[in-house]
């Protein structure tokens, strides 16, 4: 399974991650505060095809995907 994660902080909702998938799985929205950030739609952990174009594209480095076996590999190396 593949996670998509965002740092708030960081995104400027610049939507360049949504311009550049051609799945569609990113979206920018507005949050409480006003400000725009992106975000992943729910069902891109099944579609995505790990292309990283969200994450190289990311001028402020908010986008990580991380895999599952990203996740076990960090548990085992601890």
């Amino acid at each position: 399974m593949i996670e998509h994660q965002i740092d708030q902080e960081s995104c400027d909702g610049c939507g360049k991650c949504a311009e550049i998938c051609n799945l569609g799985l990113w979206e920018v929205v507005e949050i409480e505060t006003g400000r725009k950030i992106a975000r992943v739609v729910d069902e891109a952990s099944r579609v995505c095809h790990f292309c990283f174009f969200c994450k190289d594209i990311c001028p402020q480095n908010a986008v990580a995907i991380i895999s599952e076996e990203d996740d076990i590999l960090g548990r085992i190396l601890g």
